[in-house]
């Protein structure tokens, strides 16, 4: 059986402090540790462009910041089909076109990869290069859950099934 492409993508505006933090995980990765398998990829705040780095990918982790309105730093699994269960004060996204957007075009042209978010919620998004240190120290928990979900697909063939994360 070949190895499922996976795909970790980090979104989010790096100069907006916080609001990066999808992108700075992506740093705090050991890359050396990941499966041959795992790519990672700066979404940034890319739009509907991201539809043709997606196209050839079996499973996509995204990470990015949502405004749940709850503790920086608290952490959300969801996939992205619950969107439309979570209260409506949940913003899924700051960015102008949501990855949600993305990934409904990836669908209608026939190649939306098994998608899991997880959602980190901010402290700051001020201007600023820095994540606050409340969102770094979730980093290290929040990369050792994506590498068991990695861990998981390559065994399974499918993500984890768990309730979403809390703190």
């Amino acid at each position: 059986m070949n190895s499922p492409k996976i795909m970790i993508m980090g979104v989010g505006n790096v100069l907006l402090s916080d609001e990066g933090l999808g992108v700075r995980i992506l740093d705090a990765f050991d890359k050396d540790a990941l499966p041959d398998n795992v790519e990672l990829i700066e979404g940034g705040t890319a739009g509907l462009e991201l539809v043709h780095l997606i196209k050839d990918v079996d499973f996509l982790i995204l990470v990015d910041a949502v405004n749940a309105k709850s503790e920086p730093g608290s952490v959300f699994r969801f996939r992205p089909e619950d969107i439309r269960i979570l209260p409506d004060a949940f913003e899924v996204s700051f960015h102008q076109v949501g990855i949600i957007e993305v990934l409904n075009v990836a669908d209608l042209l026939g190649n939306a990869p098994q998608t899991l978010i997880y959602g980190v919620q901010p402290k700051s998004l001020d201007w600023g290069m820095e994540v606050s240190e409340e969102i770094k120290a979730v980093f290290p928990q929040l990369i050792q859950q994506i590498i068991k979900e990695i861990d998981h697909i390559n065994a399974t063939n499918s993500f984890m099934d768990m309730p979403p994360a809390k703190d």
